[in-house]
């Protein structure tokens, strides 16, 4: 086999890692005035990953390294989800970075490492795969949340973020033991072979029971939620929008492939309790974003909210019959698309209105943001549309096919559910609209960030929204082969 051969189907996860050399390596030999060449850098280098995931688009679903890294369709949508957020966070984060004296360099290395380990979470076929590629994209998430370090807020976030992050690791690796112990492989097709009866004994209830907590813990599911709040308010804005997309992306790849792809067969017996968490996640969330008055922080509610929303996708997922199913994890994809073009950019609006460094991002910021930068008024306002699930935006389809597929599955109520906290969340979202556009501002507004990396950011998100609300059917179609590829 020709050394191509044998790397061409991880030619993605070998961009990103002499990606992360050419930083750390152009980080040590350009001067202070010179490092915005790194976000130049960091861009053009996920853009060759991007390019390196249509190349294996078509190479059909196979395994490499003892059948332990899958690479399919699946996996190669995800990648592409995931290199489009490192995009977007490459040029939405430099401004509000150099206005504090924060290292780019630093910020880029780790934004690559913890893009490397999503890559790895979706293309996981192994329990040790698995486990490795969340660490990978775990760690460098907490040192982003703690990025500030002289900041007391940031500080707290990363500290409370490590620690819980540590525990909820802990639990999950408890329960692969138990898993690996019970069924005697680590790999998912062993798994779900030695799970095919469906019937279940004491030591696969334990597993089961560790790997929901684990597994919620990381998508920012209620009650395991606590972590979210004060990790995303403490970490620097622009991050924070990473923060609330790219590791809740690998963190349902983690969901899909470990509970669809390997405990399917047992799926009766967790479907329940996802059900009830589901609601509970969406409900909570949203009733909690209702009486922040720091949009940042409704922001991070809102994202936890959303969460309950992806949960219901999958347990429409869980109650069908393989082609309800295959349409339950295309909307799943679509959701998840959708929420991390819209979200990272209404984050970094947010940021962009801090360029001083004594703006914590509440709502009089906003106030008379329309009559001072009506671009930058105009651009939330889509964003938040869109978060809020109103056509032609691509959260009104995100919405509505995860509608479709709850109620596909029989899951009506759920579906009433789903439409009841989708209004709820509008009352939050449009209260910033209106501070925009109805009331004053303030006496002394916040400075505005004009930097070019910012606005293209931000403008590439607000034509993702529209494109993507106008014109569904193609990624549609991208995200249905994937979903395809896992059955």
């Amino acid at each position: 086999m020709s050394d191509f051969a044998a790397f061409g189907p991880v030619l993605p996860e070998v961009v990103l890692a002499i990606l992360v050399l050419a930083i750390i390596t152009a980080d040590g030999f350009l001067p202070r005035e010179r490092k915005s060449w790194l976000t130049v850098i960091t861009v053009v280098g996920l853009a060759v990953a991007g390019w390196a995931c249509v190349m294996v688009w078509d190479s059909g679903a196979t395994t490499v390294f003892g059948s332990v890294y899958a690479v399919d369709q699946f996996s190669v949508v995800l990648k592409g989800a995931t290199v489009a957020i490192g995009i977007l966070a490459a040029l939405l984060a430099p401004a509000y970075l150099t206005a504090r004296r924060l290292p780019l360099g630093e910020f880029n290395a780790i934004l690559i490492f913890s893009l490397l380990g999503m890559f790895v979470l979706a293309s996981s076929a192994d329990l040790i795969t698995l486990f490795i590629g969340l660490e990978l994209m775990a760690m460098p998430a907490y040192l982003l949340t703690g990025f500030h370090k002289s900041d007391r807020y940031s500080n707290e976030g990363g500290l409370k973020y490590f620690l819980l992050g540590s525990f909820a690791s802990a639990i999950l690796l408890f329960g692969i033991a138990w898993l690996y112990g019970t069924t005697g492989g680590t790999s998912f097709a062993d798994i779900s072979d030695a799970l095919a009866d469906g019937r279940m004994n004491g030591g696969i209830l334990l597993a089961l029971a560790f790997l929901m907590v684990g597994a919620t813990f990381k998508v920012a599911a209620v009650p395991f939620h606590y972590w979210t709040p004060d990790a995303y308010q403490g970490a620097p804005t622009p991050i924070t929008g990473f923060l609330s997309v790219g590791p809740k992306l690998g963190a349902f790849a983690l969901v899909l492939r470990l509970f669809v792809d390997g405990l399917g067969p047992v799926r009766a017996d967790w479907v329940g309790v996802l059900i009830v968490l589901a609601v509970l996640t969406m409900t909570v969330g949203n009733v909690v974003a209702l009486t922040q008055t720091n949009v940042k922080r409704m922001l991070a509610y809102s994202s936890i909210a959303h969460t309950g929303y992806i949960m219901a996708g999958l347990a429409a997922v869980a109650v069908s019959e393989d082609p309800a199913a295959n349409s339950g994890i295309s909307a799943m994809l679509f959701y998840l698309v959708a929420y991390g073009i819209m979200n990272i950019a209404a984050f970094a609006v947010v940021g962009m209105l801090q360029r001083d460094t004594g703006r914590f991002g509440g709502l009089a910021s906003f106030a008379g943001l329309a009559r001072r930068e009506p671009w930058l008024a105009g651009a939330m306002t889509v964003l938040l549309l869109s978060l809020t699930g109103i056509p032609p935006t691509v959260g009104f389809f995100a919405k509505l096919y995860i509608l479709l597929s709850v109620v596909d599955a029989g899951l009506v109520w759920l579906a009433a559910v789903i439409a009841l906290n989708a209004a709820l969340a509008a009352f939050y979202y449009l209260r910033v609209v209106v501070y925009m556009y109805m009331r004053d501002p303030e006496d002394e507004p916040a400075g505005v960030d004009k930097s070019w990396p910012s606005m293209i950011g931000v403008a590439l998100s607000v034509t993702g929204v529209i494109a993507l609300g106008v014109f569904p059917s193609q990624l549609l179609v991208w995200l249905q082969a994937a979903a395809g590829s896992l059955f």
